[in-house]
Formats: structure tokens, C-alpha cells, sequence
């Protein structure tokens, strides 16, 4: 680990001192996002700190949204296009402010500023989990328990957050009191494997023994052409040197110990989490997901058992795998606002 400081603070983040962002660097991707506050907490591994993000309205939130995100990736992601659309964190954040909600965001271990080895999953997919579940609840504590709190992920995000809700559903005091309902987008319910010879090694044989390696025939299901569709914003995410500054994966292979994390993490939210699963739930999935196949979604919505009154699907035309990277990114976060506000109305 190499010992940065970043937002006032020294942390030890896994990225070499000379590839790390620049102050300029870091500055130029904090002004896509105004009025964001950091903060951090202990991993359940090693205790590593890890990184979060907030953006509290003035008044006292109406709603709080703790958002997930995906593998590879953290919770800063954020750009202002050339046509002046924002995208991803700052369209996030804007759109939720302006409806006077507050938005939480946590790095994974190992992902964004966080401590922890580069975009690893750190022995098995639950300590996400349980860090996932420890942010929530202190997230919790610094509000009112009267504010509604709605979980949103995005792709691994979404295996993590229907995985917490379905651990409140069945232990309600594993939770805040206050949890409402969860907002999946693009949730990794069902993966593009590799043929099965290809699984086979990689899982059982190559996997066990070297979790770190990130081999060079290694399958990449989420690469960055099946991640965004829009020129512009596969530019700028693929760009040298924003890939080199090591906080976003942008689309590269996965770890051979993240990519079994990733299929344990699936094949157990399909087989323990959404069988008897009954959180009001909002998904939205782009039909051109090829990374990560909108049957996942379909399955969710035929197994679940979530009441017709509290659950919606809205299949985004010809979107690809980052909705709110999209070209139709501002729908899709209309989308999570009506629901947020569906769900405040039946208070």
C-alpha cells in the first residue's frame, strides 16, 4: 500500500505514487459535484478505512438514499458532458437535492479512495456485505429515524442491496427502522459466464489459489464497449490516463478471487435472497445489457414475492449496462425520483 493524502487526510490506498491522481486531478473531479462531504469508517477487514461520500440538503432531508456501486468502480464517478449534462454521482446528487433528499455513498474496499488491495473482493463477497450493512446503520444513526432511507445500486451494487434488504426483511433489527424500499440499476442477478470448461478452472482450480491474479486470458464480461453506448462517455471513461489513476477499474478483467466473489455473490442471490423476497423494490434495466442480461431482472420479477402494488420494472430501450451514464441517464434518474416520491406518499 502506498500512504496518499486525499480530502485532508493520509490513507493508504493501493495505487502507485506516481500514477495516483494530481491535486489539479482530484480538484477537476470534486467540481462536477458541489457541496459533496467525506468521511470514513473501519472495514470489516483489517479494519481498512473506507471512504464515503454525502450530500445533505440545508432544511432536513425528506428521504435518504444510499447508493451502491458496482464492481470496479466507486462512488465518485462523475462527469459534465460537453452538451452540459451531467452523469452518473453528479446527476445523482443534483436531481436528489433538488427534491430536498440527502445521498449517501461508500467506497468498496480496494475501490475508489478506499483502503484495502486494488478492486479485490477481500476473501469472500459477505465482508461487501457487511461493510454494506455497517454504512447503512451508521448512516442511519446521523438522522432522524423518521426520514425513509431507500437502498439504490448499480450492477454488483444491486447484489449487495438485495441481499441487506432480504437480511432486514427476515432480522428487522439488523437494520434501520426507517428502511423503505430498495432501487436496483442493472442489478447483477444473472452474469455472462464463460463456457463451462472456462468456469470450471477458473472457480475451482485457478481461483483458490491465485485470488489476486488477474490472468491475461481472463473472460471479461463487463468490458468498457458493453458498459456505454454513448461515444463521448466511453472517451472520456477509457481515457489513458483516467484508467491509469487506478480509482476506476473502466471496464478491465476482474481478479481471479473477484470474479468467483462475483459468481458465489449471484448464485446466492438467486437461490437464498429472492425466493420469499418481499421489499417493495424499483428495477430499471437498458435491454442492450449484454455484461449483465436483463434476464437477471426478469427472473427477480417472476420470483419475488414483493406485492404488484410495490414493485416496478422499467426496461430502458437500447440502454447498455451504466444507466446514468446513458444517453438516456436523465430519464432513468426521473425514473428513481418518482419512485422516491411514490413511496413518500404513502406515508
Amino acid at each position: 500500500m502506498v500512504n496518499h493524502k486525499v480530502f485532508g487526510v493520509e490513507r493508504d490506498i493501493d495505487i502507485p505514487t506516481e500514477k495516483f491522481a494530481t491535486e489539479d486531478e482530484l480538484n477537476a473531479l470534486e467540481s462536477t459535484m458541489p457541496g459533496c462531504e467525506h468521511g470514513w469508517f473501519d472495514s470489516v477487514v483489517d479494519q481498512a478505512k473506507l471512504h464515503y461520500r454525502k450530500w445533505v440538503p440545508v432544511a432536513p432531508p425528506k428521504a435518504i438514499i444510499i447508493f451502491m456501486h458496482g464492481i470496479s468502480t466507486h462512488s465518485g464517478k462523475a462527469f459534465v458532458l460537453k452538451d452540459g449534462r451531467k452523469i452518473n454521482a453528479a446527476l445523482q446528487a443534483e436531481a436528489a437535492l433538488k427534491e430536498g433528499y440527502a445521498t449517501y455513498a461508500f467506497d468498496l474496499y480496494g475501490h475508489g479512495f478506499s483502503e484495502g488491495k486494488r478492486f479485490y473482493i477481500p476473501g469472500t463477497w459477505e465482508n461487501n456485505l457487511k461493510d454494506y450493512i455497517n454504512f447503512i446503520n451508521l448512516v442511519a444513526s446521523k438522522h432522524s429515524d423518521t426520514v425513509p432511507i431507500f437502498l439504490m445500486g448499480e450492477s454488483y451494487g444491486c447484489t449487495l442491496t438485495i441481499h441487506a434488504a432480504k437480511r432486514f426483511q427476515e432480522n428487522p433489527a439488523t437494520g434501520p427502522k426507517n428502511f423503505d424500499s430498495i432501487i436496483l440499476t442493472a442489478p447483477a442477478i444473472i452474469g455472462d459466464l464463460p463456457p463451462y470448461p472456462v468456469y470450471f478452472l477458473l472457480r475451482y482450480v485457478l481461483g483458490p489459489m491465485y485470488p489476486q491474479w488477474r490472468p491475461f486470458f481472463m473472460p471479461n464480461p463487463i468490458s468498457a464497449d458493453r458498459i456505454w453506448r454513448d461515444p463521448e462517455v466511453l472517451a472520456l471513461r477509457t481515457d489513458k490516463r483516467f484508467v491509469e489513476m487506478g480509482i476506476d477499474g473502466s471496464g478491465i478483467p476482474f481478479r481471479l478471487g473477484t470474479a468467483v466473489g462475483l459468481v458465489v455473490a449471484l448464485e446466492e442471490v438467486r437461490s437464498k435472497a429472492i425466493p420469499g423476497f418481499n421489499v417493495p423494490y424499483c428495477i430499471l434495466h437498458g435491454t442492450d445489457d449484454y455484461g449483465v442480461p436483463i434476464t437477471g431482472s426478469e427472473y427477480m420479477w417472476n420470483t419475488a414475492s414483493t406485492p404488484g402494488a410495490d414493485r416496478e420494472f422499467h426496461k430502458i430501450d437500447g440502454a447498455y449496462h451504466d444507466l446514468l451514464a446513458d444517453p438516456d441517464a436523465e430519464k432513468c434518474m426521473g425514473l428513481v425520483i418518482d419512485w422516491v416520491k411514490k413511496r413518500l406518499s404513502k406515508k
